[in-house]
């Protein structure tokens, strides 16, 4: 048996497949956790199709239900010889085994009155890949017994609800987290651009309790030896039929800014090829359309496995939906992750013509994405103009190695649609050789592109 979902290629050791899992988010409360490449898969609390998160048509072999709901109990959708480690009997502290993974079903409540409001609902530990992980569910109490904690200690990775209403709000759940300091939590039981009760809360107010947030892709793989050193918390991505990412970088799960440019990875049966050729840029590309949060959006490029668009400069933070439509058809959806300003590296540029290399003193044009707001504000799909010049309200902190830059300008390259330039000089103690490495941090910070300096 092997499980295969989509998403964007992760590349990672084959030698360590074997004490590796891949976790894919489906939504809601439900997780893909599959041990190496073909191991065993267990499936968490999966939902009834009416949440908004199909489940995939691939088999796995266990299934966890932490209590009776119907975004959380629907093991006839779950593919395969499937065991249920079912938590809705549960009144004891119990152990099992199934595909030869050991579980410990924990015994709690749905709320804070001791389940005279919601019911019962069972926490569950279990171990794989040499890793711990906990499931919990619905999760409702105002904190954990002496009892629950003896079995929650030591944990690699918690799944634990942050939308609130239903459940704990974030605000608990960072608490939570603080009190049993795993070494990744993973929010779940939040709204997302694809799905989830109304009610539920959505980020980026999911995220505002914790110190910081790692946006991650809709799967990942991990290893006990790739476990961060302290607590990550991670917001992933519900898995979809698409994705969109940076336009420089394509950072798998990296949040996108106002105004910038993003590309969308997928499957798009019945798309032509083709680009734009004049500005301002069109909304519609052959029979093609983007539409994010409803409205259609500036096409650069289009063809059948990815599409290269500006994201709208006046949506605002948050997660919305972004459909492809071909010949009016919806083909695929995605969800794109809105944040003020989200910094990505296309290339640099020496005063002498050279690409990503350059001498100590020189002013370098880099040429970058996701600058977020400018002033003065520029249009969807039209070129910046030279005169006044778009610049950037705050100046970005740009690093050669461990050398912070000046920066003469940022803002909008002039007759370009979207694309952020930084002239910045190279200090004159930056590190040299062939590959030191550039970062500029403006909110989040980009990523990494060598450069050579003499």
């Amino acid at each position: 048996m092997r499980l295969r979902l989509a998403c964007l290629p992760l590349v990672f050791c084959a030698g360590a497949l074997a004490q590796s899992v891949r976790i894919t988010w489906i939504g809601q409360a439900c997780f893909y956790v599959q041990t190496g490449d073909a191991g065993p898969v267990v499936v968490t609390d999966p939902p009834a199709a009416n949440n908004g998160y199909p489940l995939p048509t691939l088999p796995a072999d266990v299934t966890t239900v932490t209590h009776n709901h119907t975004d959380h109990n629907f093991t006839a959708g779950v593919r395969g010889s499937v065991t249920v480690v079912d938590g809705r009997p549960v009144t004891t502290r119990t152990e099992m085994t199934a595909a030869n993974l050991p579980f410990v079903l924990i015994p709690g409540f749905h709320d804070n009155q001791n389940g005279t409001q919601r019911g019962a609902n069972t926490i569950i530990a279990w171990t794989q890949a040499g890793m711990r992980f906990a499931h919990f569910g619905d999760y409702g109490q105002d904190q954990l017994s002496d009892a629950q904690l003896t079995d929650l200690r030591n944990l690699d990775v918690l799944f634990v609800p942050a939308g609130g209403f239903f459940t704990i709000d974030a605000a608990r759940a960072a608490a939570l987290v603080e009190q049993l300091r795993p070494r990744v939590a993973v929010l779940m039981h939040l709204r997302t651009a694809l799905g989830g009760p109304a009610q539920l809360a959505a980020f980026p107010a999911v995220a505002r309790p914790f110190a910081s947030v790692v946006h991650k892709a809709s799967s990942v793989v991990l290893s006990r030896d790739q476990l961060p050193a302290a607590t990550e918390v991670w917001l992933m991505e519900p898995a979809a039929d698409g994705a969109v990412v940076n336009a420089a970088g394509f950072t798998a799960g990296a949040p996108v800014a106002p105004g910038s440019l993003a590309s969308l990875f997928g499957t798009f049966t019945g798309a032509p090829t083709a680009g734009a050729s004049e500005v301002p840029l069109p909304r519609r590309l052959g029979t093609v359309d983007v539409l994010v949060r409803g409205a259609a959006a500036p096409l650069l490029y289009v063809s059948a496995g990815q599409i290269n668009f500006q994201i709208p400069r006046d949506l605002p933070e948050g997660q919305w939906l972004g459909e492809v439509r071909v010949d009016g058809q919806r083909v695929a959806r995605a969800s794109v992750t809105v944040v003020p300003r989200a910094p990505g590296l296309f290339a640099v540029v020496g005063p002498d013509g050279r690409i990503n290399a350059a001498r100590r003193g020189d002013v370098v044009l880099i040429f970058a994405n996701g600058q977020g707001e400018v002033a003065p504000a520029i249009a969807d799909g039209e070129a910046a103009p030279s005169d006044p010049l778009s610049w950037t309200p705050a100046v970005p902190e740009v690093r050669f190695g461990d050398k912070r830059a000046t920066v003469h300008f940022s803002g909008l390259a002039p007759t370009f649609v979207g694309l952020w330039q930084i002239n910045a000089t190279i200090p004159a103690d930056a590190p040299t050789g062939p590959a030191v490495p550039l970062v500029v941090v403006h909110g989040l910070a980009s990523n990494t592109t060598p450069i050579a300096i003499d």
